[in-house]
């Protein structure tokens, strides 16, 4: 990455927070991440895009830019994160990863002439929301018509809920994906590097570990798993992000 060159411009009252990452000092932006000022669900693209040295611009919208943006009717779906390339904006998470491995020159991340590894990548991506859905209607129940929830005479019924998640669905799940890890370590077949699966799990298996219900969740059951957190983290690429960053 010696190469790269990373550039700053804070947030104003007009515009949000950038960070630019250019791997070629010609390079402009091919992609243009948009998402709010943490990790989140942008971390997987972000992380993607300096892994495959894709030239990106970070983009860290406040809650009020978000809120303007949103009416201003420049989210697709209203949400983000969302993905500018070219002249289109791509919402969805993996959507956006499967954009961001194609604009890459990397073709080990999506290697989109096998259809067979393609759809073992799209499965795997797609085990995301049986694993995680749970979890998010327990932390938003209004962004999914669940406001009666947030009322204090349900406060049991909502702990049942995350008590099933932890001690049934959870390990359900966790058990499938643990089966698609291959000989080498990474997710969806004996790959010898990442795909666009391990980028979405890396960060999302970390976080369902560490807080994903106010509390750890141990995966001390799944040493296949914690053992792709592990290796993940120790990508070159991923420990180089997170140091320009610091």
């Amino acid at each position: 990455m010696s190469d790269m060159i990373r550039t700053l411009a804070e947030a104003t009252n007009d515009a949000p927070k950038t960070i630019s990452y250019r791997f070629s000092p010609s390079d402009s932006a091919a992609v243009s991440v948009n998402y709010f000022d943490f990790g989140g669900k942008a971390e997987a693209a972000r992380l993607l895009c300096f892994h495959g040295k894709v030239s990106f611009d970070d983009v860290r919208y406040g809650r009020d830019q978000f809120r303007a943006k949103k009416a201003a009717g420049l989210l697709p779906f209203g949400q983000m994160p969302m993905l500018a390339y070219n002249s289109a904006f791509i919402p969805q998470t993996n959507s956006i990863l499967r954009v961001c491995a194609r604009v890459s020159s990397d073709s080990t991340l999506y290697p989109i002439s096998d259809i067979v590894a393609c759809g073992q990548i799209d499965a795997i991506l797609d085990l995301d929301a049986d694993l995680f859905t749970g979890v998010v209607v327990a932390n938003y129940k209004e962004r999914f018509g669940f406001d009666f929830l947030n009322n204090e005479s349900e406060v049991a019924k909502v702990e049942g809920v995350k008590s099933n998640l932890r001690t049934r669905v959870f390990p359900a799940h966790l058990a499938n994906l643990e089966k698609m890890v291959g000989e080498g370590g990474w997710l969806g077949g004996d790959w010898s590097t990442p795909t666009i699966a391990d980028f979405n799990f890396g960060p999302r298996l970390q976080y369902l570990r560490d807080q994903s219900l106010g509390e750890p969740f141990s995966l001390d059951g799944y040493p296949k798993l914690a053992n792709l957190i592990e290796q993940f983290y120790e990508l070159d690429s991923v420990k180089e992000y997170y140091k320009q960053n610091e």
